[in-house]
């Protein structure tokens, strides 16, 4: 709590910008610079969700119709990522990261913002295309932090020690697909055969990818349902709600007694099992706190495609690589 007590108090007009080198920013949590739209912390976290599930919403609307980038499209709302700021050339520019395209009119773009910046891959509109770079690197800041972080091209300042594959997508090319091989809860295995995360109808289907924008991990119902019940299972000790908040289906108090709560952790591994491949979730970017309750912070859809959102890779630096094409997590990277 005490930690949203001070996220909630920074001043957004007095964050630091110091110099950077050529092609490097300084990045903050979006949160930081709308929190003033709100008295409390929780009506500022509902907002955040409401906006990861738009861009769910959208993300679901483009894999049911198969318009893949490129083809004509226009969208009604920038959909963003929940990072907000960059300066460069000793001159504060905001900036809403995003994927749209064709926008026009003052009800997509709001006044606090200079535009919207796209990161995808391999679309020349995107600014990784652009800077003709195939190296990005990023870490997002964690949900409470107000500490500023960066995006850089050309360059990554991060170990790499833990790297997934990236996996072109000829109908999807700008998305960033990964070859996610095996997930653990604890030292439970979410038993499906690796092959459920192969590509399916000639690439059009299957797969999961990494999109910054959308707070929330989303698996197809099919496996969310194995993976949350295996999840409860391992919870010990922690009283499960039957009335769970909107969004959530899986929630928990922590009772009458205040005390630390520690749940399961959840393991992903990427093209193998071993120590390079792994990424160990633990607590907040397993669990949320919201409305009072811990909910956890995966949720299951109807689209044969997963994705992996913010909530889980919050504080984790990543490395985009296009020309090994690889994608590197180092954990605790900005924070």
């Amino acid at each position: 709590m005490e930690a949203r007590k001070r996220f909630m108090s920074l001043d957004p007009t007095m964050l630091p910008d110091p110099p950077m080198p050529s092609y490097t920013f300084t990045v903050y949590h979006r949160d930081v610079f709308e929190k003033s739209k709100f008295k409390q912390y929780d009506s500022l976290l509902e907002n955040r969700l409401s906006r990861g599930h738009a861009r769910a919403s959208y993300l679901a609307l483009v894999l049911e119709s198969k318009n893949a980038q490129g083809s004509e499209m226009r969208e009604l709302v920038p959909k963003s990522t929940a990072t907000h700021f960059a300066g460069a050339n000793e001159r504060p520019v905001r900036v809403t990261f995003g994927c749209s395209k064709d926008q026009t009119g003052e009800q997509n773009f709001s006044a606090s913002t200079s535009g919207i910046v796209g990161l995808g891959r391999n679309v020349k509109y995107s600014l990784p295309s652009q800077f003709g770079g195939n190296l990005m690197s990023m870490c997002l800041p964690s949900f409470y932090s107000g500490k500023s972080s960066i995006l850089s091209f050309h360059t990554s300042k991060w170990k790499r020690a833990t790297s997934a594959k990236l996996l072109p997508n000829h109908v999807w090319p700008s998305y960033y697909f990964v070859n996610l091989y095996k997930v653990f809860i604890n030292d439970r295995e979410v038993s499906v055969s690796p092959s459920w995360w192969n590509f399916k109808s000639g690439m059009l289907t299957g797969g999961i990818f990494v999109d910054t924008g959308t707070i929330l991990t989303y698996f197809p119902h099919d496996f969310y349902i194995i993976f949350r019940d295996i999840f409860r299972a391992e919870v010990r000790d922690i009283h499960m709600v039957e009335n769970p908040v909107e969004s959530f289906d899986t929630c928990y108090n922590e009772g009458p007694n205040s005390r630390d709560l520690y749940f399961p952790v959840v393991t992903l591994y990427f093209g193998s099992v071993n120590s390079s491949t792994m990424l160990l979730l633990s607590q907040e970017r397993v669990i949320m706190h919201y409305r009072g309750l811990y909910c956890l912070a995966f949720v299951g859809w109807d689209r044969d495609q997963s994705v992996l959102g913010m909530n889980q890779l919050q504080g984790v630096g990543l490395t985009f690589d296009t020309s090994a094409n690889t994608l590197s997590f180092d954990l605790d990277a900005c924070d």
